[in-house]
């Protein structure tokens, strides 16, 4: 913090500060008296025959010493206290939330929130006026609990309070101690010297006089019985006695003191006999230039535009206020100034900081942004479409729009779509071919609302679709009235390997529906099929692959109660390596036949390979005892996890909320095989719901999925979906042909037999982070072991970011790379790895989709209410920014309205031991020379 300290050199009597009490004080001052006056009284008596300038000496040479010795008693102490003043601070809080992008109102032309504030900061310069009298610290806050530090001003001058003249005059002595002579020494020796001249002038004046005037009798008694000097030298004699006393007396206090006080010292320095110390000066001058020297640099921003951007998706004034106060010393921070439309939407409540900053008595100045209506605008909030799809097949595009305003608002959203031309995210090259229109009707109370489109794609190739609102005049911004994202259309087929253990009615149903689908090549393994059996399938299988060439043109594979004592070792190995390096899907489904054996081959080496395909673990003690069941008697529904709500395979229907609906009416499943737990790095989406089956506190899992390499793994329980086609078979169709998808998805997604690109969450919101990972060979399809690859993200706006993918600590597999990245905007994103050299270069691509959060947008109009109810509370004021000329004015009543308060901080530093020293010699001097200079006077006249 800015501070400024200053050294004082301060002089205590350490004995006075231990006496509390009226009584104690009349107690000493009496004592004192009594002491004084009987001294006084006994000289006087004792010394009445002699002259009255030697009766003055030996009273003035007792008292002296009386003095002294209380002068010791009350111990006299030299201590350099230093003087810290804290400024006064003051804290701007600018909202960065995404509301404060809006426009300040309806009116064509009108500022944004945001630029309002940029105004009062870079032209008005709000934070420079404070800080002629403040030490002010201008903060952003948005989504994150604590605000993000933007620019510290300190004070023009080091903060200053008026500390008296003590500090003067220990600037004088530290002046005066650089010097190497000592003028009160010389005087207080020149002094002495006098003393001394004095007091042998005396002893001659009464070696040559008569005697008798040393005598008891200051004089003889005539006859007339009056007193006459019998010694016309007692008089001057006297007098010169006296002026040695005086003298002596001020030439040991003036030299004495100035030797006590100017420790930094030597005797001999001060009388010009040897060289100057100036260590101790310089020491205690030290501090101060110290505490100069630490004073930190100003932190300044150059563009205020760029500084506050208005992008955070949360507004959360209270956390903000929090933070300010925990951060800052109360005690010098006169005020915090809050910049806001006042919608807190994230965090605690403002009650909480009102709470805080009362309890602090730290007034809050809010200035209100924005309008008490709210302003009008619509906006695409998401947008939704494939990423790959096949020619001829119509796919659905699904956007979600928003408007504010208060009313009603009819608007046009197109359909655009055309091939993608551009190598990044610029808009200018956003499809302009309209498609298909759809006039929508927009409640303006911040509510969502979903638009449809089917598209069926015209072309091979990278495409680039987008939805654009047509909107009316008076929309507060049109950078939001448009959202795309690219597709890509393939003419290859997915080929999927159908594995049953024998002829379920599960499997029947699943090879029909995906040998009817036109998307999809399909081949059979009926494991206990005879040979010359008919099925509905492309080409009919007797074996699993044996080679990695016919093995890896697969896309999927999906198993029924397979058999896993008809794969070899080195077939388990090969289907290893086409999950884990190519990207393979694969979707087993439990039963009661087959399921159990392959458990119970515990010295089988096949066992571990199998056992780690599956995203669960299982009981080892068979499928009855173990948990699981078969042939139930009762259907229990699936229990849906929170992580199954994300699952886009599990929407039978096209809304998430109404597809749940249709897996609670379908009925449920009657059995399981028996799992134990789920493996760490499995996803569970649904449990078997009995509670008479839970396993230590757990329903057993029945549908969970894991990554395995680059290839994904899903799990089912039971293969009883079948059931669902009572309900509607569009509901089995739509979950097993999206399950497939899904779990090819890595395939679907590689752009060259290289490698694989994956991002863990294709769909983000701002402020989101997109962990990447990446699987890649060389051109001998081999591992690739460099040490690091780069990639490329291609953002909507601005410029390329590079992102350095490493490779993955304790992988057993190699050739394993990742990365991650933060998206800061909205729109489409595009994450490009590039591998080999320019004659063979191959392009790995994933997309990342980004939207805002809707909860800023909801409540866009300006909350007086909770502004002026937080400055009442705290002791401030609230001011509303209506129109570019309040900036002026209000910024005039800022800076009067907020006054400065800092703080002294006296630290009173340890008594200085060499000062002590020096005092005691200096009265144990004193009290030598007036006891030896009464004895000597005492024994020339003769007195006891």
């Amino acid at each position: 913090m800015n501070e400024s300290a200053s050294n004082q050199i301060v002089f205590e009597f350490a004995r006075a500060s231990l006496i509390d009490g009226w009584w104690w004080w009349a107690l000493l001052i009496a004592s004192l008296a009594l002491l004084i006056g009987g001294c006084v009284r006994f000289y006087r008596r004792d010394t009445d025959e002699l002259s009255a300038p030697v009766r003055t000496t030996l009273i003035f040479l007792r008292l002296v010493t009386v003095v002294a010795l209380i002068f010791f008693f009350f111990d006299l102490q030299r201590r350099t206290q230093r003087e810290i003043v804290r400024p006064s601070e003051v804290v701007v809080l600018v909202d960065t939330s995404q509301s404060m992008s809006l426009a300040e109102s309806d009116e064509p032309g009108s500022e944004s929130r945001i630029a309002r504030v940029t105004d009062l900061l870079e032209e008005k310069k709000l934070s420079e006026k404070l800080g002629d009298q403040h030490r002010v610290s201008v903060y952003a806050f948005g989504e994150t609990p604590e605000p993000i530090l933007l620019e510290a001003r300190g004070l023009d001058q080091p903060a200053t309070m008026s500390a008296g003249e003590p500090e003067e005059e220990g600037a004088i002595a530290e002046g005066s101690a650089s010097r190497s002579i000592s003028t009160p020494v010389m005087i207080g020796l020149l002094l002495i010297g006098v003393s001394l001249l004095a007091g042998m002038a005396s002893l001659i004046v009464g070696a040559f006089g008569k005697v008798s005037g040393f005598g008891k009798s200051g004089g003889t008694v005539n006859s007339g019985g009056s007193r006459s000097d019998s010694i016309s030298a007692a008089s001057p004699l006297g007098w010169l006695l006296l002026v040695s006393a005086v003298t002596l007396f001020g030439g040991i206090i003036v030299s004495g003191g100035a030797y006590s006080v100017r420790t930094g010292q030597t005797f001999r320095s001060m009388i010009g006999l040897a060289e100057g110390d100036k260590s101790a000066d310089s020491e205690d001058g030290s501090d101060t230039d110290e505490a100069d020297r630490e004073l930190p640099e100003s932190i300044k921003v150059l563009d205020w535009s760029e500084a506050i951007a208005a992008s955070a998706s949360q507004s959360r004034i209270s956390d903000a206020i929090a933070s300010v106060l925990a951060s800052h010393d109360p005690t010098t921070l006169a005020g915090i100034v809050l910049l806001t439309d006042g919608q807190n939407n994230g965090g605690t409540n403002v009650a909480s900081a009102m709470s805080l900053a009362k309890r602090s008595e730290i007034a809050v100045y809010p200035i209100g942004l924005g309008s008490s209506e709210p302003p009008t605008n619509i906006r695409v909030v998401d947008l939704d479409a494939p990423k790959r799809v096949y020619p001829e097949d119509k796919f659905a595009v699904s956007a979600v729009l928003q408007a504010t305003g208060g009313k009603q608002i009819k608007v046009d959203v197109q359909l655009l779509d055309a091939l993608d031309q551009s190598g990044g995210d610029d808009e200018s090259n956003l499809p302009t071919d309209v498609v298909d229109t759809q006039n929508v009707t927009l409640d303006g109370d911040g509510g969502l609302i979903g638009v449809k489109f089917e598209l069926e794609p015209e072309s091979v190739g990278r495409r680039r679709l987008a939805i654009r609102v047509v909107a009316p005049p008076n929309d507060q911004n049109d950078q939001d009235n448009v959202r795309d994202a690219r597709y890509e259309v393939v003419t290859r087929k997915l080929r999927v390997m159908v594995i049953a253990g024998g002829p379920t009615r599960e499997y029947r149903f699943v090879r029909n529906l995906l040998f009817r689908e036109k998307s999809i090549r399909l081949d059979a393994w009926l494991q206990s099929g005879q040979p010359g059996m008919s099925q509905d399938a492309d080409a009919l299988l007797t074996e699993f692959p044996s080679t990695a060439a016919e093995l890896f043109e697969y896309d999927a594979i999906t198993m029924f109660d397979p058999d896993w004592t008809r794969f070899s070792a080195e077939q388990l190995e090969l289907l290893d390596r086409w999950v884990s390096s190519q990207a393979g899907g694969m979707i087993i489904v439990g039963g009661p036949v087959y399921h159990p054996q392959w458990l119970r081959l515990r010295t089988d080496p096949r066992v571990a390979q199998i056992a780690g395909f599956y995203p669960v673990t299982f009981s080892s003690r068979g499928l009855i005892s173990s948990g699981g069941r078969e042939g139930g008697e009762a259907s229990w529904p699936i229990e849906f996890t929170a992580e199954s709500r994300r699952a886009e395979f599990l929407w039978v229907t096209d809304q998430p909320a109404s597809s749940f609906e249709a897996w609670d009416s379908f009925g449920g499943v009657y059995d399981y095989v028996g799992v134990r737990a789920a493996k760490p790095v499995a996803k569970v989406y649904g449990y078997f719901s009995d509670p008479s089956t839970r396993i230590s506190e757990s329903l057993p899992v029945y549908l969970a999925s894991q990554f395995y390499g680059a290839g994904r793994v899903f799990f089912q329980g039971s293969g009883e979906m079948w059931r669902m086609r009572r309900e509607s078979v569009s509901y089995f169709d739509s979950y097993y042909t999206k399950l497939v998808r899904w779990v090819s998805e890595g395939r679907l997604l590689r752009d060259s037999n290289r490698g694989l690109l994956l991002v863990d969450n294709p769909r983000a919101m701002v402020g989101d982070t997109i962990a990447v990972r990446a699987v890649l060979t060389d051109a001998q399809f081999e591992p690739l072991t460099v040490s690091e690859v780069k990639a490329t993200l291609l953002v909507p706006q601005g410029a390329p970011q590079e992102i350095r993918l490493t490779p993955v600590e304790g992988e057993a597999r190699p050739g394993t790379y990742s990365g991650r990245f933060v998206v800061r905007q909205p729109g489409d994103h595009e994450l490009q790895l590039t591998l080999g050299d320019a004659l063979e270069e191959v392009v790995l691509r994933q997309n990342v989709a980004v939207r805002l959060p809707t909860v800023e947008l909801e409540r866009p109009q300006r909350n007086d209410q909770s502004l002026g109810e937080l400055a009442d509370a705290t002791g401030g004021e609230y001011w509303r920014l209506e129109t570019p000329a309040d900036h002026q004015s209000i910024v005039g009543t800022i800076v009067e309205t907020i006054r400065p308060q800092p703080q002294l901080t006296v630290l009173p530093g340890t008594p200085d031991s060499i000062f002590t020293l020096r005092r005691n010699a200096v009265l144990l001097w004193l009290i030598a020379s007036m006891l030896t200079m009464e004895w000597v006077i005492r024994r020339l006249h003769r007195l006891a």
